[in-house]
C-alpha cells in the first residue's frame, strides 16, 4: 500500500500527470478542461490520503476516476446546453407571442434596438434574468460564470438600456407619476 506522503504524491504527480492528461484527451478535446480534470483528480487524491491504493492499483484507480470525471463533465455540459436551448426556444416563442399580441406597445421597436446594442454575453444574462426570471445563482450556473460576473453583466445591461431608452424613460415617468 502507498502511504501518500508529500514525496510519494509528488512522484505520482510528475510520473503520471501528462500520461493521465493524454488519457483524458480520448474523451475531451479541450486542453484546459482536461488539465482541470486531472488536477482535480490529484487534489482529491491528496485530500483522501487514507485511500488504500497500491502501486499496482494506482493506475486503474486513476483511469477510472479520470474517465468518470470526463463523463460527468459531459453530463453537466449537456444539461447546460439543453437548458440554454430550452431558454432560447422559450425566448423565441415569447418574441413570436409578443409580435402577435403586443403590437399596441408603441415603443417595441426602440426596446428591440436597445437590446441589439447589448454585448452578447450581457444580453444573454439580461434575458435570462428578465425573461426567464432565473436567480443570479442559476444564471451563473447556466452561463458558467460567477455570481459577481452576473451582477456585472446585469448592471451593464441596465446602464446601456437606460442610456438607449433615456427619452422613453422621461415619458414613462410622466405617464406613471
Amino acid at each position: 500500500m502507498l502511504t501518500l506522503n508529500e514525496h510519494t504524491f509528488e512522484k505520482l504527480f510528475h510520473e503520471y500527470y501528462s500520461f493521465l492528461c493524454n488519457y483524458a484527451f480520448r474523451y475531451i478535446a479541450d486542453k484546459q478542461i482536461v488539465e482541470d480534470i486531472v488536477q482535480r483528480f490529484f487534489i482529491t487524491l491528496w485530500e483522501k490520503n487514507h485511500l488504500s491504493v497500491t502501486s499496482d492499483t494506482f493506475l486503474p484507480y486513476a483511469y477510472r476516476s479520470i474517465k468518470n470525471s470526463c463523463i460527468n463533465y459531459y453530463k453537466a455540459e449537456n444539461c447546460r446546453n439543453d437548458l440554454i436551448a430550452v431558454l432560447a426556444q422559450e425566448w423565441q416563442q415569447q418574441l413570436e407571442y409578443d409580435r402577435e399580441e403586443a403590437d399596441d406597445f408603441i415603443y417595441k421597436k426602440e426596446v428591440q434596438l436597445a437590446l441589439h446594442k447589448l454585448p452578447p454575453k450581457t444580453k444573454k444574462v439580461f434575458l435570462l434574468k428578465c425573461i426567464s426570471e432565473l436567480t443570479y445563482k442559476e444564471i451563473a450556473e447556466v452561463s458558467d460564470i460567477s455570481v459577481n460576473t452576473v451582477k456585472y453583466h446585469l448592471s451593464e445591461a441596465f446602464r446601456i438600456m437606460k442610456e438607449e431608452l433615456k427619452e422613453l424613460s422621461f415619458l414613462f415617468f410622466l405617464i406613471f407619476f
